[in-house]
């Protein structure tokens, strides 16, 4: 009888285990995922993550009638940064009822994050700009030059991973097996180079937008006077 107890237990203590053994967070209706762990996510189902750090980005998508008039909200992205073991998390986002509140989340978004005991839970937080058309933005390159800063809710990878802004730039380019002839080479090369060109074109692009205005300006005359 003794021996089937503590069968018994083991096998409700290894259950109760491998349940936990990660971390989900629960999200909120009005949010949209943007990425997951730098991998392209959409919808707001419950993630399944893996235990340590984790940086999700989202954005907030919402209704609000003001003066008779329904307005869809789409706010900037915004990304959240946290470090948590076998935990049940769960995020919460305000109410957004007028135009003003709409604005005061963009410029400060406030957002709650709580474990399976309503305790709040650390994170770090930031947001993915980039002014003006928003058509055709590469988010994994945009998360990728970004976990390069030293921003609060960066993974900070520079030095720490071996990773490099001239890696990310540059794509890989798999060669195929046996003899490749001249012109085919050739026309690899000239790919890769206009690939390479389309990504610095971009990298310069995000960093020109973190920059402030007399940063901007500074690069503007800098590129003036060449």
């Amino acid at each position: 009888m003794n021996r089937y107890l503590i069968a018994l237990c083991c096998s409700v203590l290894l259950f109760n285990t491998n349940a936990v053994a990660e971390v989900t967070l629960d999200l909120p209706s009005n949010l949209d995922l943007v990425l997951v762990n730098g991998n392209e996510s959409s919808g707001n189902d419950t993630l399944k993550l893996e235990n340590g750090t984790n940086q999700i980005a989202f954005r907030y998508i919402g209704r609000y009638q003001q003066h008779g008039t329904q307005t869809q909200f789409k706010s900037d992205i915004i990304i959240i940064k946290f470090d948590e073991q076998n935990s049940q998390l769960s995020l919460t986002l305000p109410r957004i009822r007028s135009n003003g509140a709409a604005d005061n989340f963009n410029k400060a978004p406030q957002l709650t994050l709580i474990d399976s005991n309503e305790q709040n839970v650390h994170f770090e937080q930031g947001k993915l700009i980039k002014d003006g058309l928003q058509l055709g933005r590469d988010y994994q390159q945009e998360m990728a030059a970004y976990n390069l800063t030293a921003q609060s809710a960066s993974l900070q990878l520079k030095g720490s991973a071996g990773v490099s802004s001239a890696m990310i730039a540059a794509p890989t380019i798999a060669a195929a097996s046996g003899t490749t002839p001249a012109s085919s080479q050739q026309q690899s090369t000239s790919q890769a180079t206009v690939n390479q060109q389309i990504n610095v074109g971009q990298m310069l692009d995000f960093w020109y937008q973190q920059a402030d205005e007399e940063t901007r300006k500074a690069f503007k005359e800098r590129i003036n006077s060449n």
